[in-house]
């Protein structure tokens, strides 16, 4: 079990204010865990299934928490940008009630720390290198092709993902997005300010969609800041939460012992999803992926795109430990058979002689065209940044260190898992 600490008066604070709200919190406390941040851990032992926290609807932070006459200001803003701004630039005698609650949330500077998109552009965009390298071996981008949205190993930069660029290049429209409604309300407001409580919602709030009438409003403006509920950390599976009309739930999902770190499940995310998300990665993920759209749709001819799309098959590829996705295996056969054959899969209608034809054509071209290039780009990654990693943050260096040895490990279980023997045997180690 982890060593823990006080998690410090401002959370005792914080406590007590959340339950004048009327949050319910059953034997369970905000702790310190040593190397690893705040969390939420059990005050004694619990039995699967009991209550641990409600949070009611009053409590929540919302979009119909803000008045009017701001919420019309800033017009059409998201409503992620639409909490941000009023959380750095409202009114104070409307947002020192939050005081307590504020005084909880990470700090600018922690999340320069942790967060792909305060990095300084030499980690997230550059491609390194230098002379003395002149075979290009340790030429590299820090980040996963999946945040980044490009590769050292082709010569594109960067990779068009089916029109989109990478997690971050997403993350980062959005800001740029909100910022630029907000900037025209308040000419010089501080662009770190409102970044820093833009990243606050971000990286705390809940999907929710407000009870009554059905409203038109896009999923990701479907958000609730949470107190109390936000500090359960994420893991691959956690304790059970449902919300209603009349709040939020967290269930214990097994026992627990007093001590131990209880944990709530933000999704099925990978670990690039959340890095660029929330600023950290799992030691332990099931549900991991890597995305392949960058690297497969460069190597299929326009014509065939086309006959993906029409056939509902253009994109959202993935590999997985357990190897490529279907839609993968069905874009890799546009590159190994005929049409006529081409159409016999996409239909089921290959015979067993077929099959296994067809299997032993795609299995190499997986293993040769994508596996080995993923493979070489972590390679090219690890060895970078053990050469030029010491002029990077500690938990940066850690982090994508960490980050580029799994999709490395991920690849070769793929590889394990999915590809015949005989293709194996004939191509040797990836």
């Amino acid at each position: 079990m982890e060593a823990l600490l006080p998690a410090g008066e401002e959370h005792e604070v914080f406590t007590v204010w959340a339950k004048e709200r009327g949050v319910k919190v059953n034997a369970v406390r905000p702790a310190r865990i040593r190397g690893r941040g705040l969390g939420i851990v059990a005050t004694r032992k619990i039995k699967a299934g009991e209550q641990l926290v409600n949070v009611p609807v009053p409590a929540f932070l919302t979009a119909d928490s803000i008045p009017n006459d701001f919420r019309d200001l800033h017009g059409d803003i998201s409503v992620h940008g639409l909490l941000a701004s009023f959380l750095a630039f409202g009114d104070p005698d409307e947002t020192s009630p939050f005081a307590a609650w504020r005084a909880t949330w990470p700090t600018f500077k922690d999340f320069e720390e942790c967060m792909p998109i305060l990095w300084p552009v030499e980690m997230t965009k550059d491609k390194h290198q230098d002379a003395e390298d002149a075979d290009s071996l340790f030429a590299f981008r820090a980040l996963p092709p999946a945040v980044g949205g490009a590769w050292a190993v082709t010569r594109n930069s960067p990779v068009d993902w089916n029109g989109k660029s990478g997690l971050l290049h997403k993350q980062e429209e959005k800001l740029k997005k909100d910022w630029s409604r907000v900037l025209d309300i308040y000419p010089r407001a501080s662009l770190e300010r409102y970044t820093h409580y833009w990243l606050v919602v971000n990286t705390r709030s809940f999907y929710f969609e407000p009870p009554g009438p059905k409203k038109t409003q896009a999923r990701n403006d479907c958000m609730a800041l949470c107190p109390f509920a936000d500090y359960f950390n994420h893991a691959d599976h956690g304790c059970d939460v449902t919300y209603d009309a009349s709040g939020f739930t967290m269930k214990s999902d097994k026992d627990y012992d007093a001590g131990g770190e209880i944990y709530v499940s933000y999704g099925k995310h990978s670990n690039d999803f959340l890095l660029t998300e929330y600023g950290f990665i799992l030691d332990e993920n099931r549900w991991d992926s890597l995305p392949l759209d960058g690297l497969l749709l460069l190597q299929i001819q326009k014509q065939n795109q086309a006959r993906l799309e029409r056939a509902g098959y253009l994109g959202n590829y993935t590999l997985s430990r357990e190897g490529v996705c279907y839609r993968t295996q069905v874009a890799v056969r546009t590159q190994t058979l005929g049409n006529k054959d081409w159409r016999k899969f996409v239909l089921g209608k290959e015979n067993e002689m077929e099959e296994k034809r067809d299997e032993s054509k795609a299995d190499a071209y997986i293993t040769v065209r994508i596996l080995n290039r993923y493979a070489d780009e972590a390679r090219k990654a690890l060895a970078g940044l053990a050469k030029y990693g010491t002029s990077f943050p500690e938990y940066t260096r850690s982090t994508l260190t960490k980050r580029w040895t799994q999709i490395e490990e991920l690849v070769k279980e793929a590889y394990g898992n999915s590809i015949n023997v005989g293709t194996r045997e004939a191509l040797g180690d990836i």
